[in-house]
């Protein structure tokens, strides 16, 4: 395909196309009129004028087309703007510049064109009127001529949008608006007024919002100021009592005195003492126990009194001096009344003072200060009654007088000055109201910013309008071509369930039927075309069940139906709902997979029985093969506890048990990789010292290897001797024994060596690594892993030597792949040979501190105080029960024995047991619900219940106790143990 490339004068070309205002502009009647005429004329499908832009071709005009554009470089347009002739392609097929051209491969499936240029009132080519046919053909020259004169119609259009008249101003108007420059200059502008009439708006609401605060203030303080002028006032009348009495008598005594005041003083609050002081000295003082300190002070001689006293003498009124610190302690405000006694010759002369001592913290009280001073900050200066001259007595020290509204406070001589002002100043009271301004500064600005976008909008929606037209269109071929690649069946129906569109495969798996498959066609016509046509194989006695089966496919969701065609080929046919109300088909040919199905099907039944009958054949040879085999190890047991054996007999005995015991393993082992191969291997978890059990199952094989002569060495970390974890102790010993018994078996001389160590992989996890090691015949690392595969050996001769089944090690590694662990080898062959296990395991704890009790540290047995206690043994595991019983043989227990939980229950229901051992976990009813079965019965409210259990993790101690245990011991449980918890649990029962 050849793409469209610029014109030679492509910048005054676009400057032209740009300057007529058309682009991305509404349809308009004056060019469809053109298009329809030219599609009737020349009888053509499609007709179109088509302006050329940068990188596409959009459409003013368009008849029998859905797009609005495509891409300039697919374009035929593209290439006729090089011309001011007219450009004719007969067949695009024939034409190596269109063949292979995606509108020419694809929809609209172009095979005629014909472009007559369009040119701009300059003279530049802007694009075509332009005829599209689907098949090929050619023009008369008549044809050619009336395409010319339709040409030059659509170019006498054009020539009205390049006049500049007030409407085409008016219609360039959003373009000069939003460019770059003119849509900042108008937004900063309409950012400064908005920003204006903030600042405006704020200094008249601030101005109002402070006037009406400080009436608010105003209010309160006028308030507390005719409080504490009314308290002040009702107190200071006092100071007159004592004058009276030495204008009445002319002479004191204290006695007096203190009668007089104390008539006066007692029920009036915050009086905190009386005094009279002639000639300035004070004399007489009530009440007189608190005051006697005050007694010979001069008050005109006294530096910080004498000011106050004076005045008062020179007023001859009352005067407030103070608030003072006083010489008898503490601090008072106090009012000084000079006293003036007449003179018989005339005149009058000064005798001295009544003073008044008043409690400041109760005149505040009294006022209300301390209630006022919840929103507001009051403060008092004028201290000896000097008004604003005077000092602060009362308020914060960094009160802001010039910021607050003012209030004098009268006195009899003299005055205060009250203040008072929001708390925390005015500008406490504004912060939100900053925050608004600030909020709307940001808003101004967020608006400004907004009026930016949407000025210049205009230009970036254009440019956004073609970049997705031109993608819209190449995703749109891309998905024709895409749904034509597919290998289903694919077919779009519409909301009103009309064929909209399918692809080819659609057709080729309905060939028979696809002259009446057109588009346009209802669902319901096409069901029935494609059963009279015979496409599917159903019989005709049944098409109407078929019929409905195939309706119903376009009403239910996500519904799918299979069916079989009359050629044999089965289709899958599903139909998905679309948000516009149609519907999506997809017809899939199943055959292969249908096939492949019966195939899989056969096969699993085949497999099925094969499992099946390998699992009734071992389940028939291990009881047929059990039965006997316990019934002889049992036997042999017993004869070889048995006295009077001769050492031969003995041997025999041994020599045969050991055979019995070998022939069971061999069981075991069929039985366990029968189990490994279902997927049934269970790991029972359990708490065991790791050092235990690599010491007893290296003793277990001592005596094998000492008769082959082989030492056997045991080296073991010293941390594994108190370390203690949780996992499946018989599956990790039966792992280590047969590693053990292996490489004492390939082993002729030399030695055998079993090794672990551990190292910590987190705060409750070890990473275990046991190792066996030898000095037998070895193998080559190339033979590793036919080690490890079932019922396999290396070597016929050692086969036939040493025997074997071969399954022991592929045994081995899965149940310590099962445990999460790896299991590995490495050999030489005639050297040696090395096993290693890793595997990280869970730490646990062994038992409670009860496990250090020694044996000489025995609780008191029941039989020892002459008694006997009923317990009951809840445990399903015969050996278990075994080893209680043994246990507690001869203590003073007598023993019943439940073998699951519902026995349990059943038991206590019945009998009244002084102490129950629970294990946890047995079959039909485990040992959490039958103790909360037993806690609800009458009987079993208060019975000691142990739990015995071989979970020991972090936790398992508090769920068995929430559940109602007394006690916890985890297995495997020690005598002394056992005997010390019953003992525990039954202490008040020991005690009777």
């Amino acid at each position: 395909m050849q793409e469209a490339t610029p014109t030679p004068n492509e910048k005054q070309r676009l400057e032209a196309l740009y300057r007529l205002g058309i682009l991305d502009t509404p349809s308009e009647e004056r060019f469809d009129r053109v298009t329809r005429i030219a599609r009737q004329l020349f009888s053509v499908p499609i007709a179109l004028v088509s302006l050329v832009d940068r990188e596409r071709q959009w459409f003013k005009s368009k008849q029998g087309l859905d797009a609005c554009e495509t891409g300039r470089d697919i374009s035929f347009c593209g290439h006729a703007i090089k011309s001011e002739e007219l450009f004719v392609i007969e067949d695009t097929l024939q034409d190596e510049r269109f063949s292979d051209n995606p509108l020419v491969i694809g929809a609209p499936h172009i095979r005629f064109y014909a472009g007559c240029p369009i040119k701009a009132p300059g003279g530049e080519v802007i694009g075509t009127l332009c005829l599209i046919d689907t098949r090929p053909r050619s023009l008369s020259d008549r044809e050619y001529e009336c395409l010319r004169d339709l040409g030059m119609q659509v170019e006498s259009e054009l020539r009205i949008n390049s006049e500049p008249t007030g409407i085409f101003l008016l219609d360039r108007f959003p373009n000069l608006v939003s460019s770059p420059v003119a849509s900042a200059i108008i937004s900063v502008l309409l950012f400064s007024f908005m920003a204006w009439g903030i600042v405006q708006y704020d200094r008249t609401y601030l101005e109002a919002l402070r006037a009406e605060d400080e009436k608010e203030v105003v209010s309160k303080l006028s308030l507390v100021r005719g409080n504490l002028e009314s308290a002040l006032n009702a107190k200071l009348a006092l100071v007159n009592g004592p004058a009276g009495m030495i204008h009445a008598t002319g002479v004191a005594n204290q006695e007096a005195f203190s009668r007089f005041a104390a008539q006066i003083g007692r029920n009036v609050s915050g009086v905190s003492s009386l005094q009279l002081a002639p000639d300035g000295i004070v004399t007489y003082v009530w009440p007189l126990e608190t005051n006697k300190a005050a007694i010979g002070h001069n008050l005109l001689g006294d530096p910080d009194r004498a000011e106050a006293a004076r005045r008062a003498i020179e007023s001859r009124s009352t005067w407030i001096a103070g608030p003072l610190d006083l010489i008898q302690g503490g601090t008072a405000l106090i009012a000084r009344q000079p006293i003036f006694l007449p003179e018989p010759s005339g005149g009058d002369r000064f005798w001295g003072f009544s003073t008044l001592l008043l409690d400041l913290d109760l005149l505040y009280e009294e006022a209300g200060l301390n209630e006022a001073g919840g929103d507001i900050q009051l403060a008092i200066r004028g201290k000896d009654a000097k008004g604003s001259r005077g000092e602060k007595f009362y308020g914060a020290d960094d009160f802001e007088w010039n910021k607050a509204v003012m209030a004098e406070v009268s006195l009899p001589s003299g005055s205060w000055q009250m203040a008072a002002m929001p708390r925390g100043g005015w500008a406490a009271h504004y912060k939100e109201r900053q925050r608004l301004i600030a909020v709307l500064g940001f808003t101004s600005l967020l608006l400004a910013c907004l009026f930016y976008i949407i000025l210049r909008m205009p230009q970036s929606m254009r440019r956004m309008i073609r970049s997705a037209n031109a993608a819209l269109e190449r995703s749109e071929t891309r998905f024709r071509d895409a749904i034509e690649a597919a290998p289903s069946g694919f077919v779009v129906f519409d909301q009103h369930g009309q064929l909209a569109f399918n692809n080819q495969n659609f057709d080729s798996l309905y060939r028979s039927a696809s002259r009446s498959i057109t588009p346009g066609i209802h669902y319901r016509a096409f069901v029935e075309e494609t059963i009279a046509a015979g496409i599917y194989r159903e019989a005709p006695e049944s098409s109407d069940s078929l019929a409905e089966d195939l309706y119903s496919l376009l009403g239910e969701a996500h519904t799918s139906l299979e069916i079989q065609l009359a050629d044999g080929k089965w289709i899958n046919i599903l139909y998905h709902p679309m948000r516009d109300g149609g519907w999506v088909g997809f017809h899939r040919d199943i055959t292969e997979l249908r096939d492949n199905q019966t195939q899989l099907v056969r096969e699993k039944i085949r497999a099925e029985e094969a499992s099946k009958t390998k699992t009734d054949f071992l389940a028939t040879v291990s009881h047929e093969v059990r039965t006997p085999l316990n019934g002889v190890l049992g036997m042999l047991g017993v004869l070889q506890e048995s006295s009077g054996l001769s050492e031969e007999q003995d041997n025999y005995i041994r020599t045969a048990y050991r055979s019995a015991q070998h022939l069971l393993t061999i069981l075991n082992e069929i039985l366990d990789i029968s189990k490994i191969e279902a997927g049934k291997l269970l790991l029972e978890p359990e708490v065991f010292n790791v050092a235990e059990i690599l010491s007893e199952t290296s003793e277990l094989l001592a005596a094998n290897a000492q008769e082959k002569g082989l030492a056997l060495r045991l080296d073991c970390a010293e941390d594994l001797e108190s370390l203690v974890v949780s996992a499946d102790q018989g599956r990790l010993r039966q792992v280590i024994l047969n590693l053990l018994s292996n490489a004492i078996k390939f082993t002729s001389e030399g030695s055998v060596i079993l090794s672990a160590e551990s190292s910590h992989s987190g705060d409750r996890e070890v990473s275990l690594t046991i190792k066996v090691s030898d000095t037998g015949v070895g193998f080559s690392d190339a033979d590793i892993e036919k080690l490890f595969e079932p019922f396999t050996q290396l070597q016929t001769r050692a086969d036939r030597q040493y025997g074997g089944t071969g399954i022991g090690l592929p045994i081995c590694r899965r149940i310590i792949e099962a445990m999460g662990g790896s299991l590995t080898a490495h050999g030489e062959s005639g050297k040696g040979a090395c096993f290693t296990v890793n595997v990280n395991l869970p730490i646990a704890e062994l038992a409670s501190p009860s496990n250090n009790r020694s044996e000489g540290d025995l609780p008191l047995l029941p039989k020892d105080r002459g008694t006997t206690l009923r317990l009951l043994l809840a445990e399903d595991g015969e050996t278990n029960r075994i080893v209680v019983q043994a246990m507690l043989k001869d203590s003073g227990y007598q023993i019943d024995v439940a073998h699951d939980g519902q026995e349990a229950v059943d038991a206590v229901s019945r009998f009244p047991y002084d102490v129950v051992l629970m294990d946890v976990y047995m079959p039909n009813m485990d040992g959490l619900e039958a103790t909360r079965r037993i806690r609800a019965l009458e009987r079993g409210k208060d019975i000691p219940i142990i739990a015995l259990t071989a979970n020991a993790m972090d936790g398992d101690r508090e769920k068995f106790i929430d559940t109602g245990m007394t006690d916890y011991l985890p297995k495997p449980v020690k005598k002394n143990d056992l005997l010390a918890a019953l003992a525990r649990a039954t202490v008040t029962l020991n005690s009777l």
